[in-house]
């Protein structure tokens, strides 16, 4: 039987549907995790619900890893050290470690007065941590933005003594009491939505790189970590913008969740690079 020329059309327009639905397909899922899913890469630590908000004062059990290892990692600071949370864990699982997730929303790890809640949660953290005398603590907090308006200062820019003096603080009663506390450095913004981008520029992600600025007025967690003795500070610029280019993408790996967040599923892959540059202290 002999198809009519509207049959004909009709197989035509869905055989290039489908070869549009395989061309697409591929382009979307290229990437880890995939565009459509990086916005919500937020990792173990969110899931769990232990990057706190709102009115919560303590954090819960927050352990992960090894949960019943002796040695302990303490994971400290805001919504950028839950960002290394998929990392550090995927480390403590090869090296028999259990981290404890401290971090709560919009609260620097530095002593000093943002709000109630905020101080009230360091505070009990700082305890928690005093009595645990980890083996490692992990220090990471937002800096190269406008986040921390220390109250008693007219801004972000009046704020950043303070954040330094704060951090140093922290950073001496850690050291004080853990093995080893280390400083992960606040890595750069990126100057508009790396993902949005992608999205044009599915095949050729060099398009989306961009040239890292971050200003020395908003450094508290570097000035800091150079001021106490002991302390390492870790720089992730090198490894996210080698030659001083920022890449968009490592591999098949999304490294940006948004403009001011690491993705989950590029920290989680970068867990050799995180053990060696933060050492065993137990060895």
């Amino acid at each position: 039987m002999k198809r009519s020329c509207g049959q004909k059309l009709a197989g035509l327009f869905a055989v290039s549907c489908l070869v549009a639905v395989v061309l697409a397909g591929p382009a979307q899922a290229r990437f880890l995790p995939g565009l459509n899913r990086v916005a919500a890469d937020k990792g173990e630590v969110y899931r769990k619900g232990c990057l706190l908000g709102h009115e919560r004062l303590r954090s819960g059990a927050c352990r992960f890893g090894d949960r019943k290892s002796k040695k302990k990692v303490v994971l400290l600071g805001d919504s950028h050290a839950m960002q290394w949370g998929p990392g550090l864990i995927r480390l403590a699982k090869s090296k028999g470690w259990q981290v404890i997730a401290l971090t709560r929303a919009s609260c620097p790890a530095a002593l000093v007065h943002i709000d109630f809640y905020c101080d009230t949660w360091r505070r009990n953290s700082l305890n928690r941590i005093r009595r645990m005398r980890p083996g490692l603590v992990v220090v990471v907090s937002a800096a190269n933005s406008d986040a921390y308006d220390v109250q008693g200062a007219s801004g972000r820019i009046s704020s950043e003594p303070y954040l330094v003096d704060g951090m140093i603080r922290t950073l001496r009663k850690l050291r004080s009491w853990s093995r080893r506390t280390a400083v992960i450095r606040d890595q750069a913004v990126t100057p508009s939505s790396v993902t949005a981008c992608l999205r044009y520029n599915l095949y050729s992600p060099g398009n989306c790189g961009f040239r890292p600025t971050r200003p020395a007025a908003y450094s508290y967690d570097f000035k800091a970590a150079r001021r106490v003795l002991r302390v390492p500070l870790i720089d992730p610029q090198p490894m996210l913008c080698p030659g001083g280019w920022c890449h968009a993408v490592d591999g098949d790996y999304l490294i940006y969740r948004n403009q001011g967040h690491l993705a989950a599923t590029f920290t989680r892959e970068k867990y050799r690079w995180l053990g060696h540059k933060l050492g065993d202290p137990w060895q």
